[in-house]
């Protein structure tokens, strides 16, 4: 075969969409979601046909099933060093956290086709994206009918349960790491460091007129990469969506009540907890959530979703410049408060679609309403943001006792830098004086919330025994680390129970702070 021939039969066979290359619901019509199997098919026939990709695994799901990612780079990337050297943003996409919610592990797998062997295929000259499709493989197989697993969506008829194989909500784990799943990705992101974090959901609440709704990292602690995001980047893409797509979208949140008379009253974003992987994320990085509108079809969902990743990609990509100006002023932050509790900031009023409903046997979600179909825009007070209710100063470093191993590993799995004092110290440090540490009555995921009251005294005399932790906040996560530690955190390693055993009302708490690093040989934590 020459040469000229045999460049037109490669270039025929790339262009014909096999079906092993067919996502489950082009395949289907939209009436089934894929399986753990069909997933990992569906990238080993990438892989087969020559797409510029690298499948590896972020590890195991309590069940035992492979949690795959994809790395997607052109020209292909040897490890995080060298994407970073590229110059080129670095993306991480997941999809599948809720397993019911399933447009998001469609959206990837199809862009992974387009960006690698389709359309779309110049885009990899100006991004690399590591993708997890089905973070959730435990979740995602437990199939049942949807009307019992996520009531309330429009299809497909079976789909999987939100939570993982340990009966856990891994999109509340990002604080305490319960989950393989999240210690693998904590693994994955801390080695690639990307520049951008997208998490792919689908709504489950209010009737609008949104074919999908997004936020930024919600956290009151901003960075200027998160504060770009939010006033500059999503506004622009929500412009994209609707000129090029013809899809609205908005800032996520609920109505604070779906009745028709009652839809003044406004429209709410969700919480501000770090236990959100969006809102831990938005502490250090450009973080996006993206919600597709579970009453859409699940055709339309995919197709909205897809949109909206792309039209990310292809932002960040033409806005390489200011992505890197952000970037490089929020690793260089050194903050010198925390925010460590927060309340909505105050309301602005924008017009909000609102899908009408009745009073009626609904299909769920929000409220049991019955849908009209029509719409009706309503200016109304909006709240997509946070303040700070209580601030904290930031010290030099926190310091932790040899018995407090596991706190300091959730702190190295985040990527915080901590070391080992590796001889006796005496100097003075700051103590928090608790007056009161109440825990609550209801369990969550195993918990019972713990809340702290008290304030930090003045600098007395201290002493640190060999194997002494110390968490320096002249760090790109010091922020983070100083939300964590603190003891008065709304969503912190106190709040998580993991100093029950040595937290009591009217005593000192056993973090310290220190104003200087102490004059001592350190060794690194692993």
């Amino acid at each position: 075969m020459s040469r000229p021939t045999a460049w037109l039969a490669a270039a025929v066979l790339l262009a014909t969409p096999l079906a092993a290359q067919q996502t489950v619901p082009e395949r289907t019509a939209a009436e089934r979601t894929s399986s753990h199997a069909e997933v990992l098919a569906f990238l080993d026939s990438l892989a087969h046909r020559g797409a510029a990709i690298r499948v590896g695994t972020l590890g195991e799901s309590p069940q035992g099933r492979r949690i795959p990612y994809v790395v997607a780079a052109r020209p292909m990337v040897a490890d995080p060093a060298e994407a970073k050297r590229s110059g080129k943003p670095v993306f991480y996409i997941q999809g599948n956290i809720h397993a019911g919610e399933v447009e998001g592990k469609e959206a990837v797998q199809r862009l992974l086709r387009d960006m690698t062997l389709g359309p779309l295929t110049r885009l990899l000259d100006s991004v690399i994206v590591v993708w997890v499709p089905m973070y959730n493989t435990d979740g995602n197989d437990a199939f049942g009918p949807a009307t019992r697993n996520r009531p309330g969506q429009n299809g497909p008829a079976v789909v999987g349960l939100r939570p993982n194989g340990q009966g856990l909500d891994l999109n509340r784990d990002y604080v305490k790491q319960e989950a393989p799943e999240t210690r693998g990705s904590l693994a994955l992101i801390a080695a690639w460091d990307p520049d951008v974090w997208m998490d792919l959901h689908t709504t489950n609440g209010s009737y609008h007129g949104y074919a999908l709704t997004w936020a930024p990292g919600l956290n009151p602690n901003q960075t200027p990469a998160n504060s770009w995001t939010q006033d500059k980047a999503l506004p622009e893409i929500r412009a994209r969506m609707k000129q090029r797509h013809q899809f609205e979208t908005f800032p996520y949140g609920n109505f604070r009540n779906q009745h028709p008379d009652s839809l003044v009253l406004g429209w709410d974003t969700y919480e501000s907890f770090a236990r959100y992987g969006s809102n831990l994320m938005g502490m250090s990085r450009i973080s996006i959530l993206s919600e597709a509108y579970s009453n859409d079809p699940f055709a339309k969902r995919i197709d909205a979703t897809y949109a909206f990743v792309l039209e990310t990609m292809r932002y960040m990509a033409g806005k390489q410049a200011d992505l890197r100006r952000v970037m490089a002023q929020t690793v260089a932050a050194r903050p010198d408060s925390v925010a460590v509790r927060s309340s909505f900031a105050p309301p602005t009023m924008q017009p909000v679609i609102a899908e009408l409903t009745r009073t009626g046997e609904g299909t769920g979600g929000f409220a049991r309403r019955q849908r009209t179909g029509e719409f009706k825009t309503v200016v109304m007070p909006v709240v997509d943001r946070f303040v700070a209710t209580r601030r904290e100063a930031i010290p030099k470093a926190y310091v932790l006792d040899p018995q407090w191993g596991e706190v300091v590993a959730m702190l190295r799995r985040q990527g915080v830098v901590v070391e080992r004092v590796a001889q006796a110290w005496a100097g003075q440090s700051e103590r928090f004086m608790v007056d009161s540490a109440v825990v609550g009555t209801r369990a969550f995921e195993g918990h019972r919330a713990m809340r702290v009251e008290g304030k930090w005294g003045a600098a007395a005399a201290d002493s640190l025994p060999v194997g002494s932790y110390l968490v320096s906040t002249d760090q790109r996560l010091g922020m983070l680390a100083a939300y964590l530690l603190e003891p008065a955190s709304e969503d912190g390693y106190t709040t998580w129970n993991y100093f029950d055993r040595a937290v009591r009302a009217r005593a000192a708490h056993p973090v310290r702070r220190l104003a200087a690093l102490p004059a001592v040989p350190r060794t690194l934590v692993p």
